[in-house]
């Protein structure tokens, strides 16, 4: 599987649709003949309204910083360890990454094509797109699972990591397609003005504002023609790919 999930055709789920099943690899990047852009997301457990700012899900404290238990050698395309109290479904790592975070191999990261199913104090096994380039040390290199940016997203007004736009309203956990680039239809929490850059909104969730905002949070976009007004849906170019 590519380390660069981008497709310009042939893909097996409509744009504004959504879908209980997995139809493309989450965080392909898909690219409209008018220049929007969009990546393939899954929702968390939440249902998730239109025009409404997705974020991120957080990556859990059990996968990061954990000790491997076992060596792993350069040219290895799999990876076994075990998670210490998490429990995750199949695949949820897929389009994410291992990243290999203190001791021996540091500074590695590794895209990760496929992840089994896993329970507290049970062996995961990650199939790898990279093979190993640093052999990892038993007892001495740490790693940590990130999963794909576009996995289990939600709508917070808790600072998070921007994932896009929802263009229709979403079904807890169905996969769909979220917009990351160019014109998009937002939920205003502000009055900005034309050309103003705008944030994640920490007033209401879901929200873009460009005055509920500090100066090294993420930008989302610009607001595009007209005027921001609070709780009313505005256009803004989206700039997050």
């Amino acid at each position: 599987m590519s380390t660069k999930p981008f497709k310009r055709a042939g893909f097996a789920q409509p744009v504004f649709t959504q879908s209980a099943t997995k139809k493309e690899e989450v965080g392909t990047l898909r690219i409209l003949k008018d220049g929007r852009g969009f990546r393939y997301a899954k929702a968390g457990s939440s249902n998730l309204a239109a025009g409404k700012l997705a974020l991120s899900a957080a990556v859990a404290a059990d996968v990061m910083n954990e000790a491997c238990a076992n060596a792993h050698a350069i040219g290895d395309i799999q990876f076994a360890e075990t998670i210490t109290s998490a429990t995750y479904a199949a695949d949820y790592f897929a389009g994410g990454y291992l990243q290999i975070n203190d001791a021996t191999g540091e500074g590695h990261q590794y895209k990760i094509d496929s992840s089994t199913a896993v329970a507290a104090a049970t062996a995961i096994t990650l199939s790898l797109a990279e093979t190993i380039r640093v052999a990892l040390v038993a007892s001495t290199s740490e790693f940590s699972l990130v999963h794909s940016p576009w996995m289990a997203v939600v709508e917070s007004a808790t600072l998070g990591s921007p994932a896009g736009i929802t263009p229709h309203v979403v079904t807890a956990a169905y996969y769909y397609w979220i917009q990351t680039k160019g014109l998009a239809l937002a939920l205003s929490g502000n009055t900005d003005a034309v050309g103003k850059p705008v944030f994640q909104g920490t007033t209401t969730a879901g929200s873009v504002n460009g005055a509920d905002t500090a100066s090294y949070y993420p930008m989302v976009g610009i607001v595009m023609g007209t005027a921001g007004v609070s709780g009313e849906y505005k256009p803004i170019m989206l700039t997050l790919d």
